[in-house]
């Protein structure tokens, strides 16, 4: 059985450039999910590790490029959900992994 490798605690945050095209993308699902990944410093290989998609494709959802698929949509909403619901690094992360069955 495949266990995914946890990356360990980002060192490095979101640009400022990244995060002013975020936050001027138009409002849709994947832009929300890019503004509180940014919100709890959740780096998009971690979003990307918990809901299957490339890190190409989360940055298209978090620029706005493209819409996040049907077929992610429930996953998606759930990351929202925790990230809008925890205050901490630490904390959303940890919630995450317990969330979608991830070893820390």
């Amino acid at each position: 059985m495949y266990t995914p490798q946890v990356p360990p605690m980002d060192t490095m945050p979101y640009s400022q450039k990244i995060i002013e095209t975020i936050n001027e993308a138009p409002k849709g699902l994947g832009t929300e999910l890019g503004r509180w990944a940014v919100r709890r410093d959740v780096s998009m290989q971690r979003i990307s590790l918990i809901v299957g998609a490339s890190r190409q494709t989360i940055y298209n959802w978090f620029t706005g490029v493209t819409e996040v698929a049907p077929s992610f949509k429930e996953k998606v909403e759930k990351v929202i959900a925790v990230l809008s619901k925890t205050s901490q690094t630490e904390d959303a992360w940890r919630t995450l992994c317990t969330t979608f069955n991830l070893k820390l």
